[in-house]
């Protein structure tokens, strides 16, 4: 029996659909871009996304559409944007960290409300550590279960270093920069920085203790020492302050 011209015709456009199909359906990732992350690499990123090996560019797709995405620690949520030439632009959320206080073997991270929104046995670098609080338990999404008072006292310390610049060392840099660790003692709080320790005493005139350490830090750039601020009394006229 003679096969009809058009079955044929027919059948060899659907193979050549088919192979077509099958090579759009494999052709590789041209690019991927990353946009917002800081916490991690783009290649640790691209790994924790796509896996030890990058899919092709249709399957990709097809897998921002079935499947969810990652969940990542420190990554509130990230977004794909398919572009034209098989490019991948991800544009990453992270959370919110203001600080982080070792507990147990592990390291508590929280917001600038005081929320716990990490727990985790990795470190980030270039956040502020607190010490000498103790605790009993920690919860993610509630606040750190310390004094309310210190978690006020904490975040005022934290804003302040952020936003405030001086010159130091020749440079005019972020307070931030040198700032090291929050330390809470029987003295109050203690603010370490590269190569000075500020005690800032009780979190009584806190604002203006911070001020007043700004104004004094360029003057000490260089040295090494303690400052002491903790006699600090607000409204008081000629306060001296010790620095050895």
């Amino acid at each position: 029996m003679k096969r009809r011209p058009g079955r044929m015709i027919i059948g060899g456009i659907l193979l050549i659909l088919l192979i077509t199909g099958a090579v759009l359906l494999l052709l590789p990732i041209r690019s991927v871009t990353f946009r917002g992350n800081e916490y991690y690499s783009d290649e640790q990123m691209k790994q924790r996304i796509f896996g030890d090996e990058l899919p092709s560019y249709r399957i990709a797709r097809l897998r921002e559409i079935f499947r969810d995405h990652e969940d990542i620690p420190f990554v509130e949520r990230y977004e794909l944007k398919f572009e034209a030439g098989r490019k991948i632009t991800v544009t990453v959320y992270e959370k919110t960290l203001a600080g982080y206080l070792h507990f147990q073997d592990y390291y508590l991270y929280f917001d600038w409300d005081g929320t716990i929104v990490e727990i985790s046995q990795r470190r980030i670098e270039h956040l502020y550590e607190v010490t000498g609080l103790d605790m009993a338990h920690a919860v993610v999404g509630e606040k750190l279960p310390v004094d309310d008072g210190n978690i006020r006292t904490i975040l005022t310390i934290e804003q302040f270093v952020n936003e405030e610049y001086l010159v130091w060392k020749g440079e005019r840099i972020r307070l931030g920069d040198i700032t090291k660790q929050i330390r809470f003692g029987t003295g109050g709080v203690t603010l370490l920085l590269e190569d000075i320790s500020v005690q800032l005493g009780s979190d009584e005139g806190m604002q203006e203790k911070l001020f007043l350490m700004a104004d004094m830090l360029p003057e000490l750039s260089g040295r090494e020492g303690t400052l002491y601020l903790d006699t600090y009394r607000e409204g008081a006229s000629g306060q001296t302050y010790v620095f050895k």
